[in-house]
């Protein structure tokens, strides 16, 4: 698959993002808030990024997208 991504991009004051480096390092922006008050898309970023730090759920999220993969024929899914 080959995807020429966008050099640049603007977060606004409540988006979370997370950057995933060739190298294998990540990246994560996530926004200041009350813990009485966070959004669930900061949630889902925080839970993503606990998950592709710990080699465990890592490696269960890459075994299942291969599986799914595989199972509807999408090319380059097990490309290293």
């Amino acid at each position: 698959m080959s995807v020429e991504p966008d050099k640049s991009f603007t977060l606004g004051p409540l988006d979370a993002a997370i950057i995933l480096r060739e190298d294998g390092s990540l990246e994560a922006s996530l926004p200041d808030m009350e813990a009485d008050n966070v959004t669930e898309n900061v949630i889902t970023g925080a839970a993503l990024i606990f998950a592709l730090r710990d080699p465990e759920m890592f490696d269960l999220i890459h075994e299942n997208f291969i599986k799914e993969c595989m199972k509807n024929n999408i090319s380059g899914a097990n490309d290293d």
